[in-house]
């Protein structure tokens, strides 16, 4: 005989109600997930075209639009573990195109949705009011905007690790092969898109083993995160590269533990007011450590790891957002109405500057779009540009920028450039090894980098250096986020 579930049953529609009924719609509207889902689709779509694409979202759209035999090659150098993430984004650009807002779109559909797949967790294992709140604290982190407005797949796998958690506490409800079917493609998915997010399996097998069927989600848990897993071993073996770039953590400082771990949700204070409402959901209560495994012992452990090899990066564990909202909910549910309301509108004011600062044109660290304003009116048609394209984490950036958002009729001639980028299976451009000769005489050079270096000459590779330093002088330089722009003069 089957135990009866642990987990708080759900309350369903009765039978004799028509969908269409007025009533059953008033339940819809009244839902835990109906104002956050709302509050979301308005932050989602707040300046969704407003910060100009960083990096990462030009290496994204770039990929994107190469033919399937292009992006192989490529995924055979670089970004094998985005494979699933580009495979996607190649599809969805086809017929959606390639502007800010239709690249950033599938993000922020699935940050809607999982804003509201939150708060229907937090009602199936709390309360209505648990729900609403979980679902609201996401919507409101700085950090979960940025995400959601962002042309990579950490929305996305966010979507799909909480609805991967309701349908497990479904599962719990009542086992059958249909609903852990469910589950397991879901969270495959998922896991797919943020290999890191695997980590979520402790909050679910502490969710899954008063159930029935325990043996059975282990083992559809353990083969729907096995091809992610696979994915990211053979990137991490193969293309070592790629993350060559992370340095380790020390424990104070920039790099330190205690700042890497407090910018993981946002400014300090929306930080501080997260861990302060779990420690007053910290029961002894199966659903509690269940958030606890989700939201903060992936961030404890990645943290701990990163000390000792070069591994932390804040948003590998984008995917434990939910749980520190969910975990926080708990906190906030057990409070009154009043005080509740008070908190969560703290929550709101503490992340005003963040939300406001995500959706600038810099927004996404890269001011990428300022590049026509300081080119385009300085143009001359004898110009010729130099590129730096050694920096440590995006040295494909200041070309794809360029070719983004820079009119092709203003553009200066890539002296140096012998291949494109991403042609070939190779990232980055292929170039000249005679700089004198490609750059010849011309009478001014733009040196276009993503460092910030005391003088825009030094620095940089291939011979290009000892070049310009002899040949020419800094005329004016333009320096903002991740992108240095200067202007040289050739010697008289």
């Amino acid at each position: 005989m089957r135990p009866p579930s642990t987990i708080p049953q759900p309350q369903t529609l009765s039978p004799t109600v028509h969908p269409a009924t007025p009533a059953v719609r008033h339940r819809l509207l009244a839902a835990p997930w109906s104002p956050p889902v709302l509050l979301m689709t308005v932050l989602a779509a707040w300046h969704l075209g407003r910060p100009a694409l960083w990096a990462d979202e030009l290496a994204s759209v770039n990929a994107a639009v190469l033919s399937w035999g292009q992006l192989e090659d490529l995924l055979g150098e670089t970004d094998l573990v985005l494979a699933p993430y580009y495979a996607f984004l190649h599809v969805w650009t086809a017929f959606a195109g390639t502007s800010e807002i239709a690249v950033r779109l599938p993000s922020a559909l699935a940050a809607v949705g999982a804003v509201g797949v939150t708060a229907a967790v937090g009602a199936k294992l709390w309360s209505y009011r648990a729900g609403l709140l979980a679902g609201l604290v996401l919507a409101v982190l700085p950090v979960f905007s940025r995400f959601a407005q962002e042309a990579r797949g950490y929305s996305p796998a966010v979507f799909g690790f909480t609805l991967a958690t309701l349908l497990l506490l479904r599962w719990t409800e009542r086992p059958g092969a249909v609903r852990l079917a469910a589950y397991a493609i879901t969270l495959g998915i998922a896991v797919s898109l943020v290999p890191f997010g695997a980590m979520i399996l402790v909050a679910h097998a502490v969710l899954a083993w008063p159930a029935y069927a325990r043996r059975a989600w282990a083992v559809s848990a353990f083969a729907a995160v096995l091809p992610g897993l696979t994915l990211f071993l053979a990137g991490a073996l193969t293309q070592r590269a790629q993350v060559s770039w992370i340095p380790l953590l020390g424990w104070e400082g920039r790099n330190g533990v205690v700042e890497r771990s407090l910018g993981v949700a946002g400014p300090i204070a929306v930080t501080a007011t997260l861990f302060l409402l779990g420690l007053l959901a910290l029961r002894r209560e199966r659903r509690i450590l269940a958030m606890a495994c989700w939201g903060l012992l992936p961030i404890g452990l990645l943290l701990a790891a990163g000390i000792l090899t070069p591994i932390w990066v804040a948003r590998y564990v984008v995917f434990t957002l939910p749980g520190l909202a969910l975990l926080a909910a708990a906190g906030l549910h057990r409070l009154s109405v009043r005080r509740a309301t008070v908190v969560m509108l703290l929550l709101m004011v503490f992340g005003v500057a963040g939300n406001v600062a995500v959706r600038r044109p810099d927004g996404h660290s890269q001011d990428s779009r300022r590049i026509a304003q300081i080119i385009g009116p300085r143009f001359g048609v004898d110009d010729v540009a130099v590129y730096g394209d050694n920096h440590p984490s995006i040295p494909w950036s200041p070309r794809d920028i360029v070719a983004r958002y820079l009119p092709a009729d203003r553009t200066p001639r890539d002296a140096l450039m012998v291949r494109p980028q991403r042609a070939g299976g190779r990232l980055l451009a292929v170039e000249c090894a005679d700089v004198a000769a490609c750059v010849g005489p011309a009478p001014r050079v733009w040196v276009i980098r993503a460092d910030d270096p005391g003088d825009p000459r030094r620095g940089l590779d291939g011979g290009k250096t000892p070049f310009l330093l002899e040949h020419y002088t800094v005329d004016q330089v333009w320096r903002h986020s991740l992108l240095t722009v200067a202007l040289l003069d050739r010697r008289r």
